[in-house]
C-alpha cells in the first residue's frame, strides 16, 4: 500500500514538473520576442518565470525524485530491471534541462546579452516533450 502511495506522488509530482519546464520555457518564449523591449512587461515575465521555477518546477522535480528513491529503497528489485536504468538516464537529461532552465531565468533576469531567440526557445520548448515521451515508452513496455 505505501508503494502505491509513493508511486501516486511520483506520478503528481512528474506531471507538475512537467506542466511547471513546459510553460517556463513558454514563458522564455515570451520574454525573448516582448520582454527585452518594454521594463513592464521584462518585470513581469521575471517575477512569473521566478515563482514559477522556485515554487512550483523545482520542487516537483524534487519530490518526484524522493519519491522514486523511495520506491526503489522500498523494493530494489526495480533495479534489476534494463528499462529503468534507461529511464533513469533519460531523467537524468531532464533534470539537466529543468537546471539549464533556471540558468536560463538568471539570464533573461540580468539582461544577458547572448539570449536564445524565440524560435531557439520554441524548439527547445519541445525537448522536455520528447524526453518524457520516452520516459513513458520505456516505463509501459519495459523493454
Amino acid at each position: 500500500m505505501f508503494y502505491l502511495i509513493l508511486k501516486s506522488v511520483h506520478l503528481v509530482a512528474i506531471i507538475s514538473w512537467m506542466a511547471g519546464i513546459l510553460y517556463l520555457f513558454r514563458l522564455f518564449v515570451n520574454h525573448a520576442e516582448k520582454g527585452l523591449v518594454d521594463e513592464n512587461i521584462h518585470r513581469l515575465l521575471c517575477s512569473m518565470e521566478e515563482k514559477l521555477y522556485r515554487f512550483i518546477t523545482v520542487p516537483a522535480m524534487s519530490c518526484a525524485w524522493m519519491a522514486a528513491i523511495a520506491m526503489i529503497v522500498l523494493v530494489p528489485g526495480l533495479l534489476g530491471g534494463r528499462w529503468l536504468h534507461f529511464k533513469l538516464l533519460f531523467v537524468i537529461l531532464l533534470s539537466a534541462f529543468t537546471i539549464y532552465g533556471g540558468q536560463l531565468l538568471r539570464r533573461f533576469k540580468n539582461r544577458h546579452p547572448q539570449l536564445p531567440s524565440g524560435k531557439t526557445l520554441r524548439i527547445l520548448n519541445e525537448v522536455p516533450t520528447l524526453l518524457m515521451i520516452v520516459i513513458v515508452l520505456l516505463v509501459v513496455f519495459r523493454p
